[in-house]
């Protein structure tokens, strides 16, 4: 009856049978249905999604195998009664493993029948991420009504700081909202990948062949000539194809590259015209400033490991009896994990903490000495040594190269296939996802935008009959996060407004002469943009983003608490507004104020919602000065120290509490850290860091929640075993709600103990904070800073 009960469960929740309706829609075993020109017609299509068993024969065995099917799917659930009965009679005639064994084997073929394996990988990581993220914020749900009609849409998404977490975070709120699936636009070489690969292919992503991904060293060296390209043992006709690009190196900075027109012999080339110089130049950036350059080598962590290990081994038989070897060697590991953990973060963030603990502090100083990070001039990601999140000043012109230089080749990649598949897919009413910046970065800016969603959205138009076009709409999305590689932190997904093509742009890219068509595609990527600038948030550098980010703080009345999507947008209308009064004198000095502001709360190690409850947390008073006036409150230390003492005996019993939880999961944290930073070291970017923490717990946590399981069964029996393996889960979740509980009293300790120990500091920036917060006030009153903030967020 469990089994039973369970597999109707399951199905229902994932099953591929459900039927949505709407306007002009129908979701059938998950694919959409569409009424492509609104004529009222539902266009009927086979399903792609219905289950595991997905055949394409035809025959006898195909017949069988839709009977079968259909007799599955209207009455399954006889099939489980059946399952329940046969366990029954078998395990009566005594061979009750047996019955379990065939009643299992029937609700296993009822489950691959039934449920659908895209939505198991969604529901999958949907999950992940809910644990990833403390909370996913979501702005703009209202303008995603006109998408209920059923009509095709491409969600473009940016800024991409986020690698594979981004495109999971935005299908989760989609499918809140909408109830559509997004298929992506995902790099061929993701998709080539064994594991990852297998996920994206289960969640309909569409490949993107690019020739950044194919670039290949060519054979020999050459020289060129304005557009004459020679060749010393080179092997052009088999490694060269026209439309290919051939790039030489000139120095660190400067490389030339031309498009190949025509390949004349093995060692002679013709370009669409000279070759092009670019002088990149980059602002200096220490390689310390991006913290995985300061983490120990794994190595080196290994053996930090190791000799931790070893100690444990020896000092923890001294207090564990002999009988509970499996606990002895399971406590030292842990330990062992968790002290090195402890020394990696250490040297690589300059200070102790656990994946959580005081995490907030290294996170606002890396964003201070990374102030210089910036925005890079190009859509293209940096594959040198040059830093990729830094400000570049691009020099081009033309040159010859008279001495014999290495080269190497991007391939011409034919992207037909590809743009006629999409195109299908739109014409169908799809729902398609697309990161139009064309690669991660780490900029606090939007790149300039590929061009590749104009060609998608004008291409799919074109094909339909003039003044009848299909209702295709673009939906920027813009993802704010507040720490994106950090466990636990908050995001923002905020939906702008969606952007209708117009005819006459259509007609201009269908009929028009080359040059038009780039027009055509230009004004489409100007709308893009213009819809994402006005849902993201943008600064020129992490600096100037943190003042931003203080300004709103300083704004809030004291006691107001906002949501994560309205403090992205008060962040935003002073982000917006900056440049517009940033010549003020005023402005200019508010924000040297606020900067100090900012740099004093660095240095006290406080926050500034601590500073606001200075004057609450110590009662004050106040003092006659000369001729009865009233000098100035100071804060007096009356009662502070019993609520310090309160507060740490708390967060001590907390910490005593959960501390057996950080030991369980301390392995899977290091491994994540360790692993994290290696993937950013390889490719110089910190936007991998959180997609390899989230692949790594998932592939550590039931590595070692079965070895934990094996551990006390073998130590403390059956029923420990069997209690560890079922209730463990439960109780791990509780213990992540806890700790962000004692990690909030434990940072309160910073507000009280710098009130204890120097006092005037804490009435210094208590004094501090309310003079801004009048100045910026009144600036909003004089300047109307907020303007650009719609009516009603203002």
């Amino acid at each position: 009856l469990l089994s039973s009960t369970t597999a109707t469960s399951l199905s229902s929740v994932f099953g591929s049978r459900s039927v949505r309706l709407g306007l002009g829609s129908i979701e059938k075993g998950g694919a959409m249905v569409a009424d492509r020109h609104g004529s009222g017609q539902i266009q009927r299509r086979g399903s792609d999604d219905a289950g595991f068993f997905n055949w394409k024969r035809r025959g006898k065995r195909y017949r069988a195998y839709t009977q079968m099917r259909a007799m599955m799917q209207k009455g399954g659930f006889l099939l489980l009664w059946v399952a329940v009965g046969l366990d029954v009679i078998i395990s009566i005639m005594g061979h009750p493993i047996a019955g379990q064994a065939l009643s299992a084997s029937i609700v296993s073929v009822y489950l691959l029948y039934t449920i659908s394996l895209r939505r198991l990988v969604c529901n999958f990581w949907f999950t992940v991420i809910d644990f990833f993220f403390r909370e996913i914020s979501v702005g703009g749900e209202t303008k995603l009504e006109a998408l209920r009609d059923g009509r095709a849409t491409i969600f473009c998404v940016a800024p991409h700081v986020n690698q594979f977490i981004d495109p999971i975070v935005v299908m989760k709120v989609v499918a809140e909202q909408t109830q559509r699936h997004v298929s992506w636009m995902t790099a061929a070489k993701t998709m080539d990948r064994k594991y990852i690969g297998a996920f994206a292919k289960a969640l309909k992503c569409i490949p993107v062949a690019r020739p950044d991904d194919m670039i290949f060293k060519g054979t020999g060296t050459l020289t060129v000539e304005g557009d004459k390209v020679t060749g010393h043992g080179t092997k052009f006709e088999s490694e060269v194809q026209k439309g290919a690009v051939i790039k030489v190196v000139l120095s660190k900075d400067v490389t030339a590259s031309g498009k190949v027109l025509l390949v004349h012999s093995d060692t002679s080339i013709s370009l669409s015209g000279p070759m092009r110089r670019t002088v990149r130049k980059a602002k200096p950036v220490h390689d310390l400033d991006k913290s995985y350059n300061r983490a120990l080598s794994p190595l080196l962590t290994i053996l930090v490991f190791a000799s931790s290990f070893l100690v444990c081994v020896i000092v923890f038989p001294m207090f564990i009896p002999g009988r509970f070897l499996m606990l002895e060697y399971m406590l030292s590991f842990q330990v062992s994990c968790l002290s090195t953990h402890l020394i990696y973060a250490t040297i690589r963030d300059g200070i102790p903490h656990s994946a959580s603990l005081g995490e907030y502090v290294r996170d606002n100083l890396i964003s201070y000495r990374g102030s210089g990070r910036g925005k890079k001039q190009g859509g293209d990601e940096a594959k040198d040594g040059t830093d990729a999140s830094t400000p570049l000043a691009d020099e081009e012109e033309h040159c010859d190269i008279g001495d014999q230089k290495p080269y190497t080749i991007l391939p011409f990649v034919d992207q037909s296939e590809m743009f006629e598949q999409v195109h299908e897919a739109l014409l169908s009413g799809k729902t398609i996802g697309i990161f139009p910046e064309g690669g991660t970065h780490d900029n606090t800016e939007v790149l300039p935008l590929k061009w590749g969603v104009s060609v998608m959205v004008l291409g799919a138009l074109a094909r339909c009959p003039p003044g009848n076009l299909a209702p295709i709409s673009i939906v920027p999305v813009g993802l704010n996060y507040f720490a994106p590689h950090k466990f636990r932190s908050t995001v923002s997904v905020d939906f702008g407004d969606p952007i209708q093509v117009s005819e006459e742009l259509v007609n201009q890219f269908r009929n028009g002469s080359k040059e038009e068509k780039q027009e055509a595609n230009k004004g489409v990527i100007d709308l893009v943009l213009h819809g994402l600038n006005a849902c993201t948030l943008q600064a020129k550098d992490v600096r100037t983003l943190q003042l931003f980010r203080t300004l709103r703080r300083l704004f809030v009345p004291k006691g107001e608490r906002l949501s994560v999507t309205d403090n992205v947008a008060l962040t935003q209308g002073f982000a917006y507004g900056f440049d517009r009064i940033k010549q003020d004198p005023k402005v200019k000095e508010v924000m040297t104020r606020v900067s100090e502001y900012s740099d004093m709360l660095l240095q006290y190690k406080v926050r500034d919602h601590q500073v606001q409850r200075f004057r609450e947390s110590s009662p004050s008073k106040k003092r006659n000065g000369v001729g009865g006036a009233a000098k100035t409150e100071e804060l007096v230390p009356k009662g502070l120290l019993s609520l310090t003492l309160i507060r740490l005996i708390t967060a001590s019993i907390l910490c005593l509490l959960l501390l057996p939880w950080w030991l369980c999961l301390a392995p899977a944290g290091l491994v994540g850290r360790v692993i994290s930073d290696v993937q950013a070291k390889k490719v110089q970017k910190m936007s991998v860091i959180g997609t390899w923490k989230v692949l790594m717990a998932t592939a550590v946590i039931p590595l070692l929640h079965a070895g934990y399981t094996m551990c006390f069964w073998s130590a403390l029996g059956q029923v420990a075993g069997l209690g560890w393996l079922f209730f463990a889960p439960i109780c791990g979740l509780i213990a992540m709600y806890s700790t962000e509980d004692s990690i909030r009293i434990l940072q309160s300790l910073n507000g009280l103990w710098l009130l204890l120990r120097q006092s005037d500091i804490g009435q210094k920036l208590y004094e501090m904070r309310e003079e801004l917060h009048k100045q910026v006030r009144e600036l909003q009153e004089e300047q109307h800073w907020l303007d650009s903030l719609d009516k009603k967020t203002r």
